[in-house]
């Protein structure tokens, strides 16, 4: 058949060229280390055993692979300076990482241009089909719970190698300790005791993030009840909903601050607005701000670690008035994001403000 005599002349010619080029003194480059990772939709993943450029297309995951050493190496990204201000300030060298992604896309063209040995993605997107057609490694990750959380250091750890695996191992050890230091004072708690919190994502629409979520993981461990009668992350509610809860705190995330008003103008917004201010948590004066460092402290990142003890001693101050959190920021910054803060640095994250 012609098709199998095309294929014979091809290998004929292919062991001939190889006959030329051992003549000539010439042989072949050798080919790249790999190892095989086994990724969280149970792929079975080969990439490079040394991993010089990264392309992460998780937003939460670029601090991450900061975390393990590797956030100089990030050449394509889904971030932009105004969503991470302090992870920027953590890593500079992100500056000169292209913006090839948005939460759901790519740009494929831009993609191929830096050059990636390696893709990180979250296993909810179309992402790394659209990469795998590029022949580019893609390593697909994503966590609900603390255990998972781990699972996710480690399996990129796993990835980059070398010294990220000791930092995985420290960072995971310290979310354990975490979670059992404040679950160890708040799990004798009665349940007339544990305030009702109503997270707040968004107030124009209104969005809040109910059980089943990390959200409620870090409300309860902190000694508190979900205040959202609801099941999920971002939810939609009404006004009359939340009346009906009557939360005992209010926190609101960074993704819930009016226009380009700061935490603390957010907050006396709602003190003048005619349904907030009819709340108690609201008139009374138990309406907090979420801290915000390298990615939002309470959502699906590795600050969730300080974030549980901020929780706890927001929640319960008369049994954490040992925890002092400037301190126990400025060792988080400089133990596992390899970056010292001064007191004022860490100030600012608490009060969910931009670094400068």
């Amino acid at each position: 058949m012609p098709g199998t005599r095309a294929r014979r002349i091809g290998v004929a010619m292919a062991g001939a060229l190889a006959v030329v080029l051992a003549g000539c003194g010439q042989t072949a480059a050798p080919a790249t280390p790999t190892h095989v990772v086994t990724d969280a939709t149970g792929a079975q993943v080969t990439v490079p055993v040394t991993v010089n450029r990264i392309a992460d297309a998780w937003p939460a995951h670029n601090e991450v692979v900061q975390m393990l050493g590797s956030g100089d190496k990030i050449v394509a990204t889904v971030l932009k300076r105004d969503a991470a201000p302090w992870l920027y300030v953590v890593q500079p060298a992100l500056a000169n990482a292209q913006t090839t992604f948005t939460n759901s896309t790519v740009s494929t063209e831009q993609l191929v241009q830096t050059r990636p040995d390696v893709l990180f993605t979250d296993k909810s997107t179309q992402i790394a089909s659209k990469a795998g057609e590029l022949g580019i490694p893609t390593v697909q990750l994503g966590f609900q719970t603390y255990p998972d959380l781990k699972t996710m250091v480690t399996g990129t750890a796993d990835v980059l190698g070398g010294d990220a695996r000791t930092q995985a191992q420290a960072y995971n050890d310290y979310l354990d300790q975490a979670l059992s230091t404040v679950t160890a004072r708040t799990r004798d708690l009665p349940e007339a005791k544990r305030p009702s919190v109503l997270h707040v994502y968004s107030l124009n629409p209104l969005v809040v993030d109910g059980t089943g979520s990390i959200i409620d993981e870090w409300i309860k461990a902190a000694g508190g009840r979900n205040a959202a009668d609801v099941k999920g992350n971002v939810k939609p509610v009404s006004v009359e909903q939340v009346a009906r809860w009557n939360p005992d705190v209010v926190i609101l995330a960074n993704s819930a601050f009016v226009a380009n008003d700061t935490g603390a103008q957010t907050v006396a917004t709602l003190r003048a607005d005619p349904f907030w201010s009819t709340l108690p948590a609201v008139a009374q004066g138990r309406t907090v701000v979420n801290p915000t460092g390298g990615w939002h402290w309470d959502r699906y990142g590795i600050e969730s670690a300080l974030q549980l003890r901020w929780a706890a001693k927001t929640l319960h101050p008369e049994l954490f008035g040992d925890v002092d959190m400037v301190a126990e920021t400025r060792g988080f910054y400089g133990r596992f994001l390899h970056h010292p803060l001064t007191d004022a640095e860490a100030r600012q994250m608490l009060d969910a403000r931009d670094p400068g």
